[in-house]
């Protein structure tokens, strides 16, 4: 999981994934705001089928802390509003 979540953020922001370490702070992600964030979650949701809560997103600090929410995300059936 963590590779993907790498490899999402070097894709969006065009970066050699060696730059992309799970410790790496998204505050040192050159490039990396708010819509391109959001670029990399909207495409990892659509890749598990998963929904990321927004508001746990703005509380994370590393690319690893992505990581964690989506394997989260994976473990927690889906609930359906019917």
């Amino acid at each position: 999981m963590a590779d993907t979540v790498r490899a999402a953020f070097a894709s969006e922001l065009f970066l050699p994934l060696g730059k992309v370490t799970g410790d790496t702070p998204l505050t040192e992600l050159a490039g990396l705001d708010s819509v391109k964030l959001l670029r990399v979650v909207t495409a990892l949701e659509t890749q598990y089928a998963i929904t990321l809560d927004d508001e746990q997103l703005y509380g994370l600090g590393t690319v690893g802390d992505v990581a964690v929410l989506v394997e989260k995300a994976l473990e927690t059936p889906a609930v359906s509003g019917g």
